[in-house]
């Protein structure tokens, strides 16, 4: 006695309409393999029993009806008589007149299956998560089960995620533990999987042995799974089947369309490349060194590409294999470096363009990318079709078993970035909550897209980039352009149950996009009030509203929003933006090491300054949209009457040589950038952090320059101001007003006694604020609206006629209760 195998669920070109919405628009058929392929295949693969299950016909079984181990079986499109709902069902073994008395039947799903019964003809219901029209509900699912002798369990065009959870589903549907009539096979429609997946029973030696080993649940469903990947191979092969013979007509070199023949077009041979191939892609090489432009057309720039992939497969020794296991991932390999390789030709061309002012010729490479958008387009359609399986296995599951079965990992998330190591408060608080991410056994990746290396901790993923680009007026920060296909097939691939989005970039959009695909919920963060910025930036009110629009769809399409203070709350919900979407966004810092126990008067003597003074500290980006600008000239006009204030800047960026030269000779010290100890050292041996900036949603800075024990002079604009107490830890002025910062300043620098009863309250806030707790706090947040929402204090009163802002602020400050520390 021997097992026999037979894959149980597989397609000919008799299986007419497609189930696929993008092949029915293409008005293709739902398979192009010729009955004797799908014969010769199976045998080559080790099937001892050959069947074909194409849709509501039995003509490719009949063709192959005299070959030794082939028996007569289809696939039966029937519906529910009330809902008419449609539900697939397997029927195995089966006569020609039967085969006729089905399709009268087959109207009604009741009917069918009484006959089938009655005829003891083996039936199994096809992919049982997946529904070619409306889904069905779950009571619907568990009286159709309950109707039917087997199920397929295992579909190699589905999900490991839906197959694993039949079995359990069904068995709960029926109320039947013990039930195990299951089947398996590969649904193939395109040639390249048939025997891939299958049924096998042990003890056979021939069809009848075989199908009552089944009935007997016998049978043991083996082989593959399906992936996205795979089911996007299918869609290729039956779109380049169906025309092909448009694309030959065309002036496509014979090298290329060999290429794609071997890739897509099924065929009991493989065509091997001729002396005329080789000829042709010499002349067609030729061609190409003679007409080498930026002016590449489309399919000429395709057909180019198509023939260097043919000197890799065809000019060199025979490649083996294309035909086998692992077609679809050298489809998906070739296809993305072909992607890849026409965004990179169009895009930066497109960008060059509108650069130079040139915007109908940018419009004509913006075209250009829409073949490019159309060549990937099955690979989004295949996850979709994921995401409907999938979805349909947990509300089925959900209701019947009492629970996901088999659903996405809470416990697995991704954080995608465009900065991760820049010198900027963003890329500070990636890496401080991925390093606490792993020593705390946590699984969180951080995504990015750049082409410089990376050295941090943590698992860190980085995509090269197809294009990257400075931002217009702002160019020491790049943009990139990500490589889509890969992105969304890692993400896909590893499960994440939530997708955390930093920024609003072409990355960021990537991200929200594959979280819509996929059904991955997706929490964006809001980090920096782009609006503002680019304001003050590019001084032009019509990019700010486009801005404003653009940041309201953005953060209007993801499913969470944390942001960093109340003030941004109110400003998202003024964009239209729903409140009921934020939470507020918890920040940490390391109060171990931003500390007063740093403190040395020396420190600050090495970059020019004196002993007896008091020192005024800026610390982060040196950049236009951080009102420095506005810093400056309090300072200096400071300085005109008082030499005892002395400034000190630490950092970095595009607006620090304008700075030095507004400050040069004033008693204001450039420190450059500093980290570690150094830094450590600064904060504390300074009297006063002052942070002019009206845009930040947060400032890290200032969170550490209060740990550090610093009274901190913050605006009223941002998010800075919810971090101190004013009149307790520091004091808030009206932003970009110049006397109401002079007035901070003085206020504090006459008062040592303040300051150093500041100081110990904002130790205290930077003692509460810990990494550790926000992560936790992100992790577990429930995203409930409420009491959260609330800032620490409410905006400072204003002035009034006998004191001034600042004295209001120091006297309003004994009403704070200690519990806001």
């Amino acid at each position: 006695m021997s097992s026999i195998k037979c894959d149980m669920h597989v397609h000919s070109f008799h299986s007419r309409k497609s189930s696929r919405w993008i092949l029915r628009s293409m008005k293709t058929p739902e398979c192009f393999t010729p009955p004797e392929l799908v014969y010769s295949i199976a045998q080559r693969r080790g099937m001892d029993l050959v069947t074909i299950t194409d849709i509501n016909t039995i003509e490719g079984c009949l063709e192959i009806a005299g070959l030794p181990g082939v028996f007569i079986s289809e696939e039966v499109s029937t519906r529910l008589p009330e809902s008419r709902k449609t539900v697939h069902l397997l029927v195995y073994d089966l006569t020609p007149e039967q085969h006729e008395e089905i399709c009268i039947l087959r109207r009604n799903f009741f009917e069918l299956v009484g006959y089938l019964k009655e005829e003891k003809l083996l039936h199994s219901l096809a992919h049982p998560f997946f529904f070619p029209g409306e889904e069905l509900t779950p009571r619907e699912f568990a009286r159709v089960v309950r109707c039917l002798d087997l199920v397929e369990t295992l579909n190699g065009t589905r999900s490991s995620y839906e197959n694993n959870a039949v079995a359990s589903v069904v068995r709960a549907a029926r109320e039947d533990p013990s039930f195990c009539c299951f089947t398996g096979g590969s649904d193939d429609h395109c040639s390249r999987f048939i025997g891939l997946t299958y049924t096998s029973v042990e003890v056979a030696n021939n069809l009848s042995e075989f199908l009552d080993g089944i009935r007997q649940g016998r049978g043991l469903p083996e082989g593959q799974n399906g992936s996205a990947v795979r089911a996007a191979y299918s869609i290729y092969s039956i779109a380049y089947s169906f025309y092909r013979d448009r694309f030959t007509h065309r002036k496509v070199p014979a090298m290329a369309t060999l290429v794609a023949d071997r890739f897509f077009h099924p065929s009991v041979t493989e065509e091997e490349p001729t002396v005329w191939h080789r000829v042709d892609f010499l002349l067609h090489q030729m061609l190409k060194w003679t007409r080498h432009s930026d002016k590449l057309d489309f399919e000429a720039f395709l057909s180019r590409e198509l023939m260097e992939i043919g000197r890799d497969l065809n000019l060199s020794p025979k490649n083996p294999g294309l035909v086998d296991e692992g077609i679809d991932e050298k489809t998906f390999k070739i296809l993305n470096r072909l992607t890849n390789r026409l965004l990179q030709h169009y895009l930066p061309l497109m960008v060059k363009r509108i650069c130079d002012g040139k915007l109908l010729d940018a419009m004509e490479a913006f075209t250009a990318l829409i073949p490019v958008v159309l060549l990937n387009f099955p690979y989004p359609i295949a996850h979709l079709d994921r995401k409907r399986g999938r979805d349909a296995m947990e509300k089925i599951s959900g209701r019947i078993v009492g629970g996901n079965t088999c659903g996405r990992s809470a416990e697995k998330r991704a954080w995608i970035t465009d900065t991760i190591d820049d010198l900027n408060g963003v890329s500070r608080t990636l890496q401080k909550l991925s390093s606490i991410a792993v020593s705390s056994g946590r699984k969180l990746s951080l995504i990015t897209c750049q082409n410089r290396p990376l050295s941090f901790p943590g698992w860190v993923v980085n995509f090269s980039p197809l294009l990257e680009f400075p931002i217009p007026g702002y160019h020491v920060k790049l943009l990139s352009v990500p490589p889509f296909l890969e992105m969304l097939r890692f993400i896909d691939e590893n499960d994440f149950g939530m997708l955390y989005i930093s920024t609003p970039g072409p990355l960021g959009v990537a991200a929200l996009a594959i979280g819509k695909l996929l059904g991955i919920p997706t929490v964006a963060i809001y980090h920096t009030d782009f609006p503002r910025h680019i304001n003050q930036i590019v001084q032009d009110a019509r990019i700010g509203e486009f801005a404003v629009s653009a940041m309201s769809w953005f953060y209007g399409s993801v499913d969470r929003i944390l942001v960093p203070s109340r003030f941004y709350i109110d400003d998202l919900v003024s964009m239209g933006v729903p409140e009921e979407k934020m939470t507020i966004f918890p920040r940490g810092t390391d109060s171990d090491r931003f500390s007063p126990v740093w403190h040395n008067s020396s420190t600050l003597l090495k970059y020019g300054g004196r002993q007896e003074t008091v020192k005024l500290l800026y610390v982060g980006r040196i950049s236009i949209e951080k009102d420095l600008d506005v810093l400056a000239e309090a300072f200096l006009r400071l300085r005109e009457t008082r030499d005892d204030l002395e400034l000190y800047i630490a950092g970095n960026g595009p607006y620090l040589p304008e700075l030095r030269r507004m400050l040069e000779g004033s008693g204001a010290y450039f420190c450059e950038a500093l980290s570690g100890e150094e830094l450590y050292r600064v904060y504390a041996s300074s009297d006063i952090f002052v942070f002019p900036s009206t845009t930040d949603t947060f400032g890290n800075s200032v969170l550490e320059a209060q740990s550090s024990g610093l009274p901190a002079i913050v605006t009223n604009l941002g998010g800075p101001q919810e971090i101190i107490i004013p009149g307790r830890s520091g004091l808030v002025y009206s932003g970009r007003d110049v006397e109401d910062l002079m007035e901070a300043i003085v206020s504090l620098a006459d008062n040592m006694e303040l300051r150093l009863n500041m100081s110990v309250e904002a130790r205290k806030i930077g003692l509460s604020r810990s990494w550790t707790t926000a992560l936790e706090t992100i992790w577990n947040a429930p995203f409930k609206i409420g009491n959260d929402l609330k800032p620490w204090v409410m905006t400072p009163p204003g002035r009034t006629s006998s004191l001034t802002r600042h004295e209001k602020q120091l006297q309003t400050a004994d009403l704070c209760p200690d519990s806001v520390i």
